[in-house]
């Protein structure tokens, strides 16, 4: 089973609670793989204590680069005039490509008269599985030096999860995925079973949790909502689930011992089990549970 933890937005502590969730799932369900799907700014291991040794490493290879034969170029620049991401460049009679510009999108290749444009695969960056110091696996990645985060690389990490999963016979993955709402945060949802939107009782956090939630009505996913920070802003909390129009399974407080478990590597479910923020963490996690386990 997939569980999403997504957010409109960032920083709304979508991996808080993707860490924690997946901790107790850990003891709850006898097992769980935790995912992160936002390759460009990975956190996720380290938020469950960093890493004690990998399992699996493997380059990959997303990004499709332009090149130019200077051979066959005649200086037409067609291609700069097509080319929206500024990734081609007149420099001392030649024409080059910035590659930390190119999309690989073909449009140069297309109003290039002497087909003096091709492509080649640059390597994106790495993905790799390890176990974390909590001791639950961790399928992560990290992208090279001016790559970016693709809805390619997010397939092959959930499928990398998956045969994980299939080979330790775990029943659970928890997919944390990239915030906002691009190509990323739509591979994470699509062929999930269930999406937990993590919002804030502020404006911009709704507007994205609502955009959440119409993408996973076109990809079938259950949808529901925890309320993080309620007490910012309590009348807004109480209104939410009205604003969303989506179960809302809990509400965590703030707590300055977020930042502390984070300082510490360690998720706040076993940093601070007494603490308050913890019970009303857990009794969220529990109504989660009993929402995948009962339908």
């Amino acid at each position: 089973m997939e569980i999403v933890v997504a957010s409109g937005k960032g920083g709304t502590g979508k991996t808080f609670i993707s860490s924690n969730f997946s901790i107790f799932l850990k003891e709850k369900a006898k097992g769980v793989i935790a995912v992160d799907a936002d390759v460009e700014a990975p956190d996720l291991l380290i938020a469950l204590g960093g890493a004690l040794r990998t399992l699996w490493k493997k380059d990959i290879f997303e990004s499709e680069k332009a090149e130019i034969n200077q051979e066959k170029c005649t200086l037409c620049e067609n291609c700069i005039s097509i080319c929206t991401f500024h990734a081609l460049k007149k420099n001392n009679g030649k024409i080059t490509v910035v590659p930390e510009f190119c999309e690989g999108c073909k449009a140069c290749y297309y109003v290039c008269p002497e087909k003096a444009i091709s492509f080649y695969m640059k390597k994106t960056g790495i993905l790799y599985v390890a176990v974390s110091k909590t001791g639950i696996p961790v399928v992560t990645g990290d992208l090279s030096l001016g790559e970016r985060n693709m809805g390619h690389i997010v397939y092959e990490i959930k499928n990398v999860a998956k045969s994980l999963a299939l080979k330790e016979n775990i029943n659970y993955r928890v997919i944390d995925a990239a915030p906002g709402i691009g190509c990323t945060v739509i591979s994470s949802i699509a062929g999930a079973d269930y999406l937990i939107v993590v919002v804030e009782p502020m404006t911009p956090s709704l507007k994205g949790a609502r955009r959440l939630i119409e993408l996973s009505k076109h990809f079938n996913v259950k949808a529901y909502a925890i309320v993080n920070k309620y007490d910012l802003n309590v009348s807004v909390s109480e209104r939410i689930n009205k604003l969303l129009g989506v179960p809302i399974l809990g509400k965590i407080r703030y707590d300055n011992l977020v930042v502390e478990s984070y300082s510490q590597m360690l998720p706040l479910i076993k940093y601070f089990p007494k603490a308050d923020i913890v019970k009303e963490m857990i009794n969220s996690f529990e109504n989660i549970w009993e929402v995948v386990t009962s339908e």
